[in-house]
């Protein structure tokens, strides 16, 4: 079997909304039990990860519960409530992961009308069911205020976590704009910045797992290293393991290499930059010497200048 730390499965290609921005391609496949059991045959993997289209949607979910360890589901969250009973008896192993924008305002325009207000009754009707669950959301210039006013006091309140990515149809952000954002995030508990330079800012291993420790697995049978990377195939389900072995090497050793803007960086062979799609390693903190440490020392210099 090929070990892998994260297994991202996509069943299938439909989903009930219609987010403009969304990648995920317009055409209607969908994963066969077939294929989920070579899926699980052929791949041992602690945590797996249910993402679309849209999750509640597929026909044959309730099977991925029972067959694949570990699960978190990726989901615009409508359906949660029709989905009820089948998501609690599978609560042990389940976390619910739900897709929300930067604020209400920008939630309910790209997602759909009251999707925000669906959100928070949604978390609360998974915590009612003692499901665990936590928000995921985009994050781009434009949104931060809103994120830092509206999305990490919304997790606090609601007593769950916040995941945020970056948008990858925008621009990245810059080293003084990822400083301030970076440092809004950590005042709050269970968030953070999903990307591997946050996870160095804070003192952590943060790090790409494309490849050696993350795999995806689309509904149209592709297998590739990063869910950012649709291009680079590492096969396709059916194919020999030692074929989709060997190019998961060739895809570590030859193409997950630090971009050159991370070349002085003591980080960058942990890291590998963060993702290389979103160009968010542009403006690394880390690249001035900005780490947790830092902005401290700097967080106390300001104080003691104010106090005199």
């Amino acid at each position: 079997m090929i070990e892998t730390k994260e297994l991202v499965i996509y069943p299938l290609s439909k989903c009930n909304l219609n987010c403009f921005h969304c990648y995920a391609g317009k055409e209607d496949y969908e994963l066969s039990i077939d294929d989920l059991n070579w899926i699980n045959k052929t791949f041992d993997t602690r945590k797996t990860i249910i993402m679309g289209g849209e999750p509640l949607m597929y026909k044959d979910l309730e099977y991925m519960l029972q067959v694949f360890p570990n699960i978190t589901i990726s989901t615009n969250m409508t359906l949660i409530k029709e989905k009820i009973g089948m998501l609690k008896k599978y609560r042990d192993k389940l976390t619910i992961q739900l897709s929300i924008e930067g604020g209400s305002q920008e939630t309910n325009k790209i997602r759909g009308e009251m999707i925000w207000e669906i959100c928070i009754y949604m978390v609360k009707l998974l915590k009612e069911n003692s499901i665990a669950c936590y928000l995921r959301c985009s994050y781009h210039i434009d949104n931060l205020q809103k994120i830092i006013k509206e999305v990490l006091p919304l997790a606090e309140k609601l007593g769950v976590g916040a995941l945020l990515l970056p948008r990858v149809d925008k621009p990245a952000l810059n080293s003084k704009e990822q400083i301030l954002f970076f440092r809004e995030v950590i005042k709050h508990k269970r968030c953070a910045v999903h990307q591997p330079h946050f996870y160095q800012f804070i003192e952590k291993r943060g790090r790409c797992l494309a490849g050696n420790e993350r795999v995806n697995i689309y509904f149209d049978k592709r297998i590739t290293p990063c869910s950012f990377d649709l291009k680079y195939t590492l096969g396709k389900i059916g194919d020999k393991e030692e074929s989709i072995k060997q190019n998961i090497d060739i895809f570590v050793e030859t193409f997950k290499i630090p971009p050159i803007e991370c070349s002085s960086c003591t980080n960058s062979d942990i890291c590998r930059g963060g993702c290389y799609i979103s160009k968010s390693y542009i403006g690394c903190p880390l690249q001035k010497n900005w780490g947790l440490e830092q902005v401290i020392i700097n967080l106390i210099e300001n104080s003691c200048q104010a106090l005199q």
